[in-house]
């Protein structure tokens, strides 16, 4: 490849050489000649440098190339996150530079070319007076593999400051790529011309598709079984641990978006002035196909949420409906859609809704919005699938949910913490780490960790007073996501009656109810509707109660989507 970008460089310079000897004279001439030599004289080294790079990995495949990449590229010059010389951010200002002006950077996801100097200082930093740009416009970096994808340590983990995996990005579109893993379809992203997104995935534009799944192929060479890290794609996306996906849209991804030049541009520079490895799969693309095989290509369909739930609606009323991507690829036909008994779909959302729909590919593809509504027919819980077929894929089934009401139903709370903790009151028995609001990807909540306190954790966060003394039946459900574990669970959510709405709650009475909760990996559980029947006639206070075994082990609980709801008494 080498010797015919060279060849062809040659060819073009030569003209270029006939063309400033009769224009410019033989002076011109002698500088162009020795401009010429001096460019032989570079590319001959780069030729040799890169074929004696390689020179242990071949003949080789598989487990064995694998291997042999890794012994290679190893062993990296580590630059630091943040520097006041050169660090992550001064060679992002180097490495992704445009092209077209010095003074700017082209943002890796958005293709935005904006000024060096725009980069994210924090919160802190005023940047519609020094920028001219909201803070979310500012640029910062983007972990191609997410770092909290096996190595979450800014100061420890060597892959956390690996330049060949940084990207600049538009700080609110790397906010919603977050960690997700990469896959086609899902919803449009803001900011960008062709970026789509789901719950648990990305998908960039077709011009760095390939460029994306190279640096991930990187990445699992890189850190083979070195040290602590054993990074790995798999066959899947919404992963964890050191693990990201999909290899088989990645495979597809790197075979659709071949290598440019300025991905080789890019290769180079960090070879020869920062870290002084290279990323072989730039070089070698058919490296690719040696370790991990060639792309297949089955018919597949994509879930863009996990479920959808609609809460409480009242019985023979249509509810505001929800916005689904229905997303499937590699397609030989349509892609069929099912709606169940008390719920609906259609195309457009004020458009006819029906409980099926077809919707047709282009060039074998589907990522269409369609709209899904509940219209319950009795007072109970509705619980089923919106169903999506093809010929050739395997079917997915889509939870939905919702509960049918009577007509008289009153929300008595509700509280979803957007706009802080509301009314809510925090009281902390032990520990200095308290329930605090938060968010992440763009959903708020409380949320409470004990991990790292002066002492192990007693903290309660209680609501206002839920006024039920006229009403004859009420309910409750809530929303839970939960991260690490603990010799406990470390949550209870808990009701009283006798709570005076201050003081130290553990001096009155509190009842357990039993509801689900989250299992872990920041996923959001759904707590079923909880019967407080027994309560109605009565003034209650419900609590989150938080507790912890040690400051070195502790789970991670939020808390969201608040709902009691109330049928009135007749009078």
């Amino acid at each position: 490849m080498l010797l015919l970008n060279l060849s062809f460089f040659l060819k073009t310079l030569t003209a270029n050489l006939h063309f400033k000897f009769y224009s410019y004279g033989k002076d011109n001439m002698k500088k162009t000649i020795l401009i010429l030599v001096i460019i032989i004289f570079v590319s001959c080294n780069l030729l040799f440098t890169q074929e004696d790079y390689y020179k242990k990995a071949k003949g080789l495949s598989g487990e064995q190339l694998k291997s042999a990449l890794h012994n290679i590229i190893k062993d990296h010059k580590k630059y630091p996150y943040f520097s006041d010389t050169v660090g992550v951010g001064e060679m992002m200002m180097v490495l992704d530079e445009d092209p077209d002006n010095q003074e700017n950077i082209i943002l890796f996801y958005t293709n935005r070319s904006q000024p060096k100097k725009y980069t994210d200082w924090g919160d802190d930093f005023n940047y519609m007076q020094e920028y001219s740009i909201p803070h979310e416009d500012a640029w910062n970096r983007e972990h191609t593999w997410p770092k909290s994808h096996g190595f979450p340590d800014r100061i420890a983990d060597t892959a956390y400051t690996d330049i060949h995996h940084l990207r600049p990005s538009d700080r609110s579109v790397n906010g919603a790529k977050g960690a997700k893993g990469f896959d086609y379809g899902g919803y449009w992203v803001e900011e960008t011309d062709s970026v789509f997104t789901d719950f648990d995935s990305w998908e960039p534009f077709d011009d760095i598709k390939g460029d994306v799944a190279r640096m991930l192929f990187y990445m699992v060479v890189r850190y083979e079984n070195d040290g602590e890290y054993d990074l790995e794609i798999v066959d899947s996306t919404g992963t964890s641990g050191p693990y990201i996906g999909k290899l088989s849209t990645l495979l597809q991804w790197h075979k659709m978006d071949a290598v440019d030049e300025r991905e080789k541009r890019r290769n180079d520079l960090i070879y020869e002035r920062f870290q002084h490895n290279r990323n072989p799969f730039v070089d070698h693309p058919e490296f690719v196909t040696e370790i991990w095989g060639e792309p297949e290509y089955n018919p597949i369909i994509n879930l863009s949420a996990p479920e959808v739930r609609f809460g409480n609606v009242k019985i023979a009323t249509a509810c505001e409906p929800v916005k689904y991507a229905a997303t499937a690829y590699n397609l030989e036909s349509e892609l069929k859609i099912s709606a169940p008994v008390g719920f609906q779909i259609s195309k457009q959302k004020t458009g006819k809704y029906t409980n099926t729909l077809i919707l047709y590919p282009q060039d074998n593809y589907v990522n269409r919005i369609i709209y899904v509504r509940f219209r319950p027919e009795n007072s109970r819980v509705y619980n089923d699938y919106l169903k999506l077929s093809a010929a050739g894929a395997v079917s997915k089934k889509l939870p939905l949910a919702g509960r049918g009401v009577d007509p008289a139903t009153k929300i008595i709370l509700q509280e979803s913490f957007e706009q802080g903790e509301g009314e809510w009151k925090e009281y902390s028995i032990a520990s200095n780490r308290d329930w605090y609001h938060s968010s992440y990807s763009g959903r708020w909540f409380m949320k409470i960790s004990g991990y790292n306190g002066n002492e192990p954790s007693n903290d309660w966060l209680i609501s206002p007073c839920i006024d039920l003394t006229t009403y004859e039946s009420a309910t409750l459900h809530l929303e839970t996501a939960k991260n690490y574990d603990d010799t406990i669970n470390g949550l209870q959510i808990k009701i009283s009656t006798d709570y005076p709405g201050e003081g130290n709650p553990q001096n009155f009475g509190w009842k357990s109810l039993d509801l689900e909760l989250s299992k872990g990996d920041y996923k959001w559980a759904h707590s079923g509707y909880i019967n407080l029947q027994e309560f109605a006639g009565e003034k209650v206070y419900l609590a989150f109660h938080y507790r912890n075994t040690s400051p070195r082990s502790a789970t991670t609980w939020e808390v969201d989507d608040i709902v009691v709801t109330g049928v009135p008494a007749k009078p």
